[in-house]
């Protein structure tokens, strides 16, 4: 059983470096068989889409931790009307 730990800081590092070491390899494989021509066409197809697949995985990771990013620094800000507030109430 896989626990989840992509909550956690580390753990989003940690499967952002994951996501990375496979899609290296991945391609690196894909590059070697085209190169030494070992591959036949469905495993090129596979390789490619696979890596096509990790690149939009680590790409969606990314864009979901700059998203919670801006959400954490937005409700660490507060607003204008509660500085208001608490100037009228102090």
């Amino acid at each position: 059983m896989v626990e989840e730990d992509s909550g956690r800081p580390g753990g989003r590092h940690e499967l952002l470096a994951n996501i990375r070491r496979l899609t290296i390899a991945v391609l690196d494989n894909l590059e070697e068989g085209s190169r030494d021509k070992t591959l036949d066409q469905g495993q090129k197809r596979l390789l490619s889409s696979t890596g096509s697949r990790l690149l939009r995985l680590w790409k969606s990771t990314l864009k979901d931790d700059a998203a919670n990013q801006a959400r954490g620094q937005a409700r660490k800000t507060p607003l204008a009307s509660e500085e208001l507030k608490r100037s009228l109430t102090s």
